[in-house]
C-alpha cells in the first residue's frame, strides 16, 4: 500500500489481493463448467434399449424405449419401491424397472412414448420370475421359454427408469457448482479482508501514518516477528495476521495469552488484547506451538508489557472485574 513504504506491510496487502483474484478465478471456472454442462445437458447421447442389447449388454448406459403398448407388472423386489414390468416397443419386449408414479404416466400416455434410464444387469432371481411370469402369458407350449432363452429374449440387461448413468456431464455439472460455491466463500472473504483492511487505514490519520512510517523506517526500534505477522515500533503494535491493524501500546488496558488445546496437547495460541474503546484483538495466532514459537510469543508478550506497565496482565477474575470498569468509564 501507498500508506507505508513497507514490503512486508506491502505483501500483507498483497497477499489480500490474491485471495480476492483467485477466489474470482475459482467462481470463474465453476460458472463455466456449470453453464457448459447445463448447455450440453440435451446433447447426451441416448441409444435405444435394442441397440445396447445387441452391441453391449453394459451396466450403466444410457438409453431408451419407445413403448407402445402398456407395461405388464411381472414382479418386484421388497426393498425396493420401484416394480419390474414387461414392455415392449416395434422391434422387440425387454424389462424395465419403474415407480408407479411413471408407469401410471406410461399408462395413460398416447404411444408411442420414449421412457430413459440407465441399463442395469438382471440377476438369477429376475430371469427366473420373468422366464415364470412370460410363460404364463403364453397359451401355447411352443411359445414358451426356458431359463437359457432369456438373453437371446430380453438381452442380459433390464432398463432402469428412475435413474440414469453418471456420464462426464454430470461430472462437470457438479464439479461446477462445487467451485462456484467456492469461488463465492473466497471471493466474499477476499472482499471482507480488502474493506477491513482499508477500513482500519482510514481510523489512522496524516500524523499517525507519518509516525509510524518513521518507526518502521527504525530498525533499531522496530521488529517484525515472521511467524505471527505482528510488527512491533517504538509506540504501536501492527497485526498484519490478513489484516492491518495498527493499537498504540497506551490504548491496551488488558493482555492474556489464550491457548488451544487438543486431547491435552496444545496446538495453538495468540495474545488476546482489550483496548480502550472495549474491544477485543486477537494477535500472535501461531497454530505450530515450537520452541521458536514459544519464544517469540514471550517476547511479543513482555515487549508489550513493558511499553506499557499500567496494562491489566493475565485472564484472572480480578482483571475481569478491572476491565469492566475501565471501558465502563471509557464509554
Amino acid at each position: 500500500m501507498k500508506e507505508f513504504e513497507n514490503k512486508t506491510i506491502e505483501k500483507t496487502y498483497q497477499k489480500i489481493q490474491m485471495v480476492l483474484y483467485v477466489g474470482l478465478f475459482i467462481l470463474f471456472i465453476g460458472v463455466i463448467l456449470f453453464g457448459y454442462s447445463i448447455y450440453k445437458a440435451d446433447s447426451v447421447t441416448k441409444t435405444p434399449m435394442y441397440e445396447l442389447i445387441a452391441n453391449n449388454q453394459e451396466e450403466n448406459l444410457y438409453g431408451y424405449i419407445d413403448i407402445d403398448s402398456e407395461p405388464y407388472e411381472f414382479a418386484y423386489y421388497e426393498d425396493d419401491p420401484n416394480h419390474v414390468y414387461f414392455v415392449t416397443d416395434e422391434n422387440r419386449i425387454y424389462i424395465a424397472q419403474m415407480s408407479s408414479e411413471t408407469y401410471e404416466k406410461i399408462k395413460n400416455a398416447t404411444y408411442p412414448i420414449r421412457v430413459e434410464g440407465s441399463t442395469v444387469f438382471a440377476d438369477d432371481s429376475l430371469k427366473e420370475v420373468a422366464i415364470e411370469s412370460y410363460n404364463e402369458i403364453m397359451e401355447e407350449e411352443e411359445y414358451m421359454l426356458s431359463l437359457e432363452d432369456f438373453d437371446s429374449v430380453f438381452g442380459s440387461i433390464y432398463l432402469n427408469l428412475e435413474t440414469t448413468p453418471l456420464t462426464t456431464n454430470d461430472i462437470m455439472l457438479v464439479v461446477g457448482f462445487m467451485l462456484g460455491i467456492i469461488g463465492l466463500i473466497v471471493v466474499i472473504v477476499g472482499v471482507f479482508q480488502k474493506v477491513r483492511y482499508k477500513k482500519q487505514l482510514k481510523k489512522l490519520s496524516l500524523e499517525e501514518k507519518i509516525k509510524i512510517q518513521k518507526e518502521l523506517q527504525d530498525e533499531k526500534k522496530s521488529f517484525y516477528y515472521e511467524k505471527a505477522q505482528v510488527y512491533l515500533t517504538e509506540n504501536y503494535i501492527l497485526n498484519l495476521a490478513h489484516v492491518f491493524e495498527a493499537i498504540p501500546y497506551k490504548d491496551v488496558l488488558w493482555i492474556y495469552p489464550y491457548e488451544l488445546r487438543y486431547y491435552g496437547f496444545k496446538t495453538a495460541q495468540s495474545i488476546y488484547l482489550i483496548t480502550k474503546d472495549g474491544k477485543k484483538h486477537i494477535i500472535a495466532s501461531m497454530s505450530v506451538v515450537t520452541k521458536s514459537s514459544k519464544e517469540a510469543m514471550e517476547e511479543i508478550y513482555q515487549t508489550i508489557l513493558k511499553k506499557n506497565p499500567k496494562i491489566l496482565n493475565g485472564f484472572t477474575k480480578e482483571n475481569r472485574q478491572k476491565i469492566k470498569e475501565l471501558t465502563k468509564k471509557a464509554s
